[in-house]
């Protein structure tokens, strides 16, 4: 079997207006060119997935359903400009509201690498030639252990990104998603 080539996402500042904690259809907001930059991705042979930290659950502000019918609702708008996300991984974890719980599974809460790990299985993906995209280090920084071009795209958080990590690792900083999938792939 021949290996993929996939797009991993942040969601939140990166897909979507991040305002806290957004888990219903009425708080998303796409980010200008997102719809666009997933159609480049899906034209292109790539496997878009998602992957996302929702620690909104663990703290028992909404459920995993709700966030899984946004989800839906997500991918039904897509659809209709003939795009479409591969897969959607979630970590509800947070370390603060654990208790109890396996340890073990903080490691899907990134940067923690454990939900790119289950993607790259079921999908067969090449790391070497894919990508990542995030608005925060936390997003880019297993994106980076594993070996993955990354994109930062400037959000609400990028005041409090690290830049020197950022230059250091060779990540350009962009102003929306589309802006990525305009460079130049070699």
């Amino acid at each position: 079997m021949s290996l993929e080539i996939a797009y991993f996402l942040d969601r939140d500042g990166t897909l979507n207006h991040d305002t806290d904690y957004v888990h219903t259809i009425e708080e998303w907001t796409w980010c200008d060119g997102a719809i666009e930059a997933i159609q480049w991705m899906n034209t292109n042979g790539f496997k878009v997935i998602v992957i996302t930290n929702q620690s909104g659950i663990a703290r028992g502000m909404f459920t995993r359903q709700q966030v899984d019918d946004l989800h839906a609702w997500v991918d039904a708008d897509l659809k209709k400009h003939g795009a479409w996300v591969d897969a959607w991984y979630i970590a509800p974890w947070h370390p603060k509201f654990h208790e109890g719980l396996d340890a073990n599974l903080l490691k899907e809460r990134k940067p923690e690498t454990g939900l790119f790990l289950q993607a790259a299985e079921r999908f067969n993906i090449d790391f070497s030639k894919s990508y990542m995209a995030g608005d925060k280090i936390s997003d880019l920084a297993p994106a980076v252990e594993l070996g993955m071009k990354s994109f930062f795209i400037r959000s609400r958080h990028e005041p409090n990104a690290d830049k020197d990590w950022l230059r250091a690792n060779g990540i350009p900083i962009l102003d929306r998603l589309l802006d990525a999938v305009k460079i130049p792939y070699l």
